[in-house]
């Protein structure tokens, strides 16, 4: 399975988001060789991290999205994270809110799969890849 990483983010953010998002992708890629199912081949993961003060929510841009491509096994997931709290997050916190949306984003593709998916499975790999607890993930919702 390939997993894409990307972001829908704030100009003010962009340097500090592409090195978190950078490393993420980095490491969450050494997994590409485990076994999750046969029902998708690709995982793109695309978090919006947009300062709801410019309006663009009200206007229709980035809207949250769950894509789920049968046909080619893919995913396009986009989910919002809060741009306060990560704009004025240190390093160490930024990173986990990235790693919160990706597991938020797992665990929506996994509501929706129809087939083997092993969602639990990624979601326990990346827990234990970055030495997290899933308390702490939860008590970023």
């Amino acid at each position: 399975m390939k997993f894409f990483i990307s972001g829908e983010t704030d100009g003010q953010l962009n340097d500090s988001y592409r090195i978190i998002r950078n490393e993420i992708e980095a490491q969450i890629k050494t997994l590409e060789g485990n076994d999750y199912g046969s029902e998708f081949i690709g995982i793109g993961i695309i978090p919006i991290i947009i300062d709801p003060k410019r309006g663009l929510f009200e206007q229709g841009f980035f809207k949250e999205r769950i894509l789920i491509k049968r046909k080619s096994k893919d995913t396009d997931i986009r989910l919002r994270t809060d741009f306060d709290n990560f704009y004025t997050a240190s390093h160490d916190a930024k990173r986990l809110l990235l790693l919160e949306n990706i597991i938020r984003s797992i665990e929506a593709i996994q509501k929706r799969s129809k087939g083997d998916f092993k969602g639990e499975k990624l979601i326990n790999d990346i827990l234990q890849l970055f030495d997290i607890k899933q308390e702490t993930i939860d008590h970023l919702r």
